[in-house]
């Protein structure tokens, strides 16, 4: 899949992107993973925006830090662990995801302190780097293995 290897290129997510054909079904038990991840992804840019004052967006710390505002989260709570609460894997889409959340609104609140080079470095090399490399990681796992076995 072109477009995840574009974002990461680590040999985990080629055998994941390999294990998920070009024409895979994107929608998958209620969920669009290829847009939940992208959504997730964009939230780099998101704080970069308010990082480097070029955001329009009104964002709240403790919003941001929520889990289950985000379509992905929402879903989780909901026909996610309706359908695949069983799944290894979901679980750690559930944790990653939370931490996720919760590291985003940690670097939002650093930038929105006027602590910008704190924030800068957390998006590029810091906890919200990992958390963001994590979620994704096992979002694509699970849409790897539901997809197959659905």
């Amino acid at each position: 899949m072109a477009w995840w290897s574009s974002f990461f290129g680590g040999k985990e997510e080629e055998k994941n992107a390999s294990a998920i054909k070009e024409d895979a079904r994107e929608e998958i038990g209620g969920l669009n993973f290829k847009t939940a991840l992208e959504a997730h992804i964009k939230w780099k840019l998101r704080l970069k925006g308010v990082i480097d004052g070029t955001g329009t967006e009104a964002l709240d710390p403790r919003v941001v830090s929520q889990d289950n505002q985000c379509a992905l989260g929402k879903w989780i709570y909901a026909e996610g662990q309706a359908q695949f609460g069983d799944y290894p894997g979901f679980q750690a889409v559930v944790t990653s995801h939370a931490h996720f959340h919760k590291c985003a609104g940690h670097t939002l609140e650093l930038a929105l302190d006027g602590k910008t080079k704190e924030a800068d470095d957390d998006l590029a090399t810091g906890e919200f780097a990992r958390a963001s490399h994590e979620v994704s990681r096992h979002l694509m796992r699970l849409w790897r293995d539901v997809g197959i076995d659905k």
